[in-house]
């Protein structure tokens, strides 16, 4: 098509100047001639003015040198003119191609330009690396017409949008066996993919492939740095965005633990306080001689002092397990024998266990453990106020203790409402309300937080609702040969 219309336009120069020259001599036929050059190099290169110089050196010596109509010449000065007009053509036609050339890289650089900055204005809005990801995904796909897809870190099969090459290639990116970037060349389809890692990792996304288009385009290597460009632009504001992320989230967790501190000791004065009172009236009660010959009176007065240094008691075990979660309190840690802790316990929990059978499986030989006797013990405490909630009086409740792998466990056994599937999968988590027992969970949960502190862990074991339920926890046993042990029993 260009070589047609080069010769079309070499043709209409030769129209003109016969026309020109049947009514009026006219002598500037090389010049007129140059016309089609500048156009035919302009429009279409270099090779297109060329044409055109050949074509019209041709038709010049064709139809207006003497002898006409014939490709001979009489006067060596005509030869001189077309020598000429065949280098000043040749050159005017690399200027303008090269001119050509500059004109549409300045295009298509102002228009990569335009894109980079619209695209970067885009990824301004982004309020999270969420947004920037699928951003990035469809810009590259629906403004600039090449697929990008998102490739999972824990794909066990290959993505259906991607061929298997660029597959395991961007399964080495992700597992970090190879560089951050890579070109893969389908050996099926001849297209070009770049493949680039996601560092950090988004949404479960650690690599992104994006086709490039046919290999054997002569604009393979313009068109991957223009998609590098971007994707280098879209990394470093990921990275400002995830720098964004941490400062707000390290933000919002310092103002939790000011609230949660503000809290623990608010809730500290503003109930602990009114329950001394109750507890100190009631002691004074106590020992009233009215109060004391009334035996109604006095078992109200002692209900009153029961209830309330339970109150105070779960208010205080809330207090310190709030405290150790937020890392404001670091346990002490001791070697203790598990059967004194059994001991203490019950005798923590003697009234409210008075109205069932205790069974008591205590191993003799079981290990030292180095725990927060005070905490563990509160621990215990929960597990059997728990049993003794939850079950119908007189019926039986077992205390356990044995060693197993390096651990010692500590276990309570009710006959009471039991546990759902739900249910125990709850236990030691965040205060929930049971379906079959009603309770909120409080007290398991401050178990398990006392029991956590001191690298233990606390287990649920349950046939079903009414069939009862074992807790069971499992603190790690210390070598026998610490030192801190050996000092103690040197002195």
């Amino acid at each position: 098509m260009p070589l047609g219309a080069t010769l079309a336009l070499v043709w209409l120069a030769t129209v003109g100047l016969v026309v020109i020259n049947y009514f009026v001599a006219f002598n500037l036929v090389t010049l007129i001639y140059m016309l089609p050059v500048v156009v035919a190099a302009t429009q279409w290169g270099l090779g297109a003015g060329i044409a055109a110089a050949i074509a019209g050196a041709a038709a010049a010596d064709f139809f207006f040198y003497p002898p006409l109509y014939t490709f001979w010449i009489r006067d060596p000065q005509n030869v001189v003119d077309l020598v000429l007009f065949l280098l000043i053509a040749v050159v005017t036609s690399n200027l303008a191609a090269r001119l050509k050339d500059e004109a549409v890289a300045l295009q298509r650089r102002e228009k990569e330009i335009t894109e980079l900055h619209t695209f970067s204005q885009g990824l301004a809005t982004c309020l999270n690396s969420r947004d920037l990801i699928f951003a990035v995904q469809d810009y590259l796909s629906n403004t600039l017409r090449h697929q990008a897809v998102l490739i999972a870190t824990d794909n066990a099969m290959p993505h259906a949008a991607v061929p298997e090459d660029v597959q395991r290639q961007a399964d080495k990116l992700i597992t970090g066996h190879a560089p951050s970037a890579a070109r893969v060349i389908d050996a099926r389809s001849t297209r070009a993919w770049l493949v680039r890692s996601i560092n950090p990792e988004i949404l479960g996304y650690g690599a992104i492939a994006v086709d490039l288009g046919d290999s054997r385009s002569e604009f393979i290597e313009t068109i991957t740095r223009r998609v590098e460009t971007l994707l280098d632009e879209a990394t470093l504001t990921l990275k400002h965005l995830k720098a964004k992320e941490a400062i707000e989230q390290a933000t919002l967790k310092y103002q939790s633990e000011v609230l949660r501190d503000a809290l623990i000791g608010g809730v500290s004065h503003e109930l602990r306080t009114p329950l001394a009172a109750i507890l100190g009236s009631c002691s004074v009660l106590k020992r009233m001689p009215t109060i004391e010959n009334d035996r109604q009176s006095r078992e109200l007065v002692e209900a009153i002092n029961e209830q309330a240094g339970r109150l105070d008691n779960e208010i205080r075990n809330l207090l310190d397990a709030t405290r150790i979660s937020a890392k404001g309190v670091r346990p002490q840690l001791a070697w203790s024998d598990p059967t004194d802790i059994v001991n203490a316990a019950l005798k923590q929990k003697e009234r409210r266990l008075a109205t069932h059978r205790l069974v008591l499986d205590i191993a003799r030989d079981a290990p030292l453990i180095r725990v927060d006797t005070v905490l563990i013990e509160q621990a215990l405490g929960q597990l059997l106020e728990n049993a003794a909630k939850y079950s119908p009086p007189e019926t039986e409740i077992r205390i356990c203790s044995y060693a197993v792998e390096q651990s010692v466990v500590l276990s309570v056994t009710d006959q009471g409402t039991g546990l759902t599937a739900g249910e125990k999968e709850q236990v030691g988590r965040q205060p929930f309300r049971g379906v079959t027992s009603g309770g909120s969970g409080l007290g398991l949960w401050i178990a398990s937080t006392f029991v956590a502190a001191n690298g233990g862990s606390l287990h649920a074991e349950s046939l079903g609702a009414g069939l009862g339920t074992t807790m069971s926890m499992r603190l790690p046993v210390g070598s026998a040969e610490a030192p801190e042990l050996l000092e103690e029993l040197d002195g």
